[in-house]
């Protein structure tokens, strides 16, 4: 037997599904109890750096030393937001496993599909994969991973063409209770540069996987309404008492796209709205540290790109779902429906447009929603905030 084009979602998106198994937040609930054990094993292992920093910060507040405070605070604020996606997916574990098996049905039926609709299935497929899954993967690991590459690179840089060699951490954060320069003594140092490198790994799974899951599902939804608005065309082509089954399966299917934004809506609506607030406040500290801070620092300036990159998307995602949902009414209008006599069809049309003139719109905390005017907004925002943070 000859093996489907269209796998299910653990085999299509390889990354993102390990991304997602590996940070505890794949919704299985074979997992469940064994993901809630872990949950807190992985907070304890990053509480010792989380408190270090806490405590580096709060010296610096004393000192009145911002730019450091900032410093620590561009990175610490998105690493502990990672780890609250495990709680969160943990709290919505049921939505998302509704959105797996969405997932999951369709692809099983897509393997039915030729000509047009296997095109469609495709093509949107391919774009999830390129720019939801790995572009998103690429993006993620530059951000974050240019940390511990870069102090890799001029640690060994300087231990090979320096007589006294200057030591380079992932992260620069002194050691509690001691002087400056006891960070590099060893075995501290490499000590902490490994529990850094650790750290580092789990933020990029932390983000690949579900930011992209995110991606993943909007790109879905909008390859469903595609799909049904040329299973309309074809309805109206089709014998008389085959016609009357074809637009009521295009009803079912609109209606399951809508049911399925709404399982999106629900499982990522608090995380919008974090993300809403807290890229903000990322772009201005970052852009703030890398111009008042200890001169042109290129891994701040790549984090501040990713920041930017990661508001960006899923403004653009929700945009797109926006503008073809407004497109589909549209599109049912000019499916050819005026070569059909019947009445009763005719009527159901008039309600699918309707139903399609709704707005489907993605919000964070059920109130602001994504757009690219929104990120606009959030742009200009963050740069006031940080003409506001100069000043």
């Amino acid at each position: 037997m000859d093996e489907p084009e269209f796998k299910p979602f653990h085999k299509t998106y390889q990354i993102i599904t390990f991304a997602l198994s590996v940070g505890m937040i794949y919704p299985n609930p074979a997992t469940d109890k064994m993901r809630l054990a872990s949950i807190p094993i992985s907070i304890l292992t990053i509480l010792p750096l989380a408190c270090m920093i806490f405590l580096e910060m709060y010296q610096c507040w004393t000192q009145g030393d911002i730019v450091n405070i900032i410093r620590h605070t561009t990175v610490l604020g998105p690493f502990l937001g990672g780890l609250f996606k495990m709680f969160l997916m943990y709290h919505k574990r049921k939505q998302a496993k509704q959105i797996l098996d969405e997932f999951e049905r369709d692809y099983h039926l897509y393997n039915s599909f030729t000509g047009d609709y296997l095109n469609i299935a495709r093509d949107g497929i391919r774009n999830s994969l390129i720019y939801s899954e790995r572009g998103w993967a690429i993006t993620v690991t530059t951000c974050v991973m240019t940390f511990p590459v870069m102090a890799i690179l001029l640690n060994m840089y300087n231990y090979t063409f320096k007589f006294q060699a200057t030591k380079y951490m992932i992260h620069d954060l002194n050691k509690p209770g001691a002087s400056p320069e006891a960070r590099f003594d060893s075995p501290y140092y490499e000590i902490m540069f490994f529990y850094m490198m650790y750290c580092s790994l789990l933020y990029v799974i932390n983000f690949i996987g579900y930011d992209g899951f995110f991606g993943l599902s909007i790109n879905h939804a909008c390859m469903k309404t595609n799909l049904y608005c040329k299973m309309l065309e074809d309805a109206w082509k089709a014998e008389p008492n085959e016609r009357y089954r074809r637009v009521v399966a295009v009803i079912d299917e609109q209606c399951r796209m809508f049911e399925f934004v709404n399982l999106i809506q629900d499982t990522f609506n608090i995380w919008l709205g974090i993300i809403f607030l807290a890229t903000m406040i990322q772009i201005c500290t970052c852009l703030y540290h890398i111009t008042e801070g200890y001169g042109f620092d290129l891994r701040y300036m790549i984090f501040v790109s990713g920041a930017t990159i990661h508001i960006y998307l899923p403004c653009r995602y929700a945009a797109k779902l926006k503008a073809m949902a407004a497109e589909t009414a549209t599109h049912f209008y000019s499916s050819g429906w005026e070569r059909v006599n019947d009445r009763r069809l005719r009527n159901m049309l008039l309600f699918m447009v309707a139903r399609a003139q709704t707005p489907l719109q993605i919000t964070a905390f059920n109130m602001i929603t994504f757009d690219m005017e929104l990120f606009v907004s959030i742009m200009q925002s963050s740069y006031s905030m940080f003409t506001l943070l100069r000043s």
